[in-house]
């Protein structure tokens, strides 16, 4: 049996997804999310306190008990997929947006009501999100850290591939930085499918404060073999439509 964690974990939970095996994302029990945004408030208050070293030991401490609550029953995989109520799948550990992982910040993304069936013809669908950063993301004085605003818009490129029909994992990310992402305000992130060569997927993003654009994007997504071999195996066993053929 493979130790918690290993490839093989992984790609058993990815089979999940190449196969269609995906439970509803209302499986999640309320008590996860709740320790989720738990610990980010926690992380943040972390970055923030000035109290006394007294008060951040006896914090620590807790903290340590409540880490081996936690570490008493493990998943054997970060990689967990569900489906959302608009058919999005999202892995609930993932660092983009992840449900289930505190480090994720707190992106919520907005129903996709024409999101392409995976391995149907692809075409572009644009999809938003709403965030709003805290001080546990900083870089610069006063904004987010470059890396921070990466990961949003990698994520939610990531995803504008998969409502367009054509999922895949990241290949190329160009950013361009135009202005400060601020935290503590709400940030709207834009993502859109553009086109496809092979198993390569193209899409374009942006981050918006306030309106203005603080950073764009540029990414290429590429589908693994076997998913690729799967929707071409799918294509080819659809029927025609009715009038195929026909003049």
């Amino acid at each position: 049996m493979a130790e918690p964690g290993t490839d093989t974990d992984d790609f058993a939970a990815l089979e999940q997804l190449i196969v269609g095996e995906i439970p509803d994302v209302t499986s999640i029990p309320d008590e996860a999310l709740d320790l989720v945004e738990q610990v980010r408030d926690l992380v943040e208050a972390t970055v923030l306190t000035d109290v006394g070293a007294d008060v951040r030991s006896a914090a620590a401490g807790l903290v340590a008990q409540a880490t081996e609550l936690l570490k008493a029953a493990t998943h054997p995989s970060a990689v967990r997929f569900a489906r959302t109520p608009d058919g999005r799948i999202d892995q609930l550990a993932q660092a983009g947006s992840g449900l289930l992982n505190p480090q994720a910040p707190r992106m919520v993304i907005r129903p996709v009501l024409d999101a392409v069936d995976v391995g149907a013809e692809p075409r572009s669908v644009e999809v938003v999100a709403d965030c709003v950063l805290t001080a546990a993301h900083s870089g610069p004085p006063g904004r987010a850290h470059g890396g921070v605003v990466a990961t949003l818009l990698d994520h939610l490129l990531g995803i504008a591939t998969s409502v367009a029909g054509r999922p895949g994992f990241t290949a190329g990310l160009e950013i361009r930085y135009r202005d400060a992402t601020p935290y503590d305000v709400p940030l709207e992130v834009r993502a859109r499918w553009t086109h496809r060569d092979g198993r390569k997927s193209f899409a374009t993003g942006e981050i918006l404060a306030h309106g203005r654009v603080t950073a764009e994007a540029t990414g290429v997504f590429v589908a693994p073999r076997d998913m690729q071999a799967r929707w071409q195996r799918d294509a080819e066993a659809r029927p025609e439509p009715a009038d195929a053929g026909q003049a």
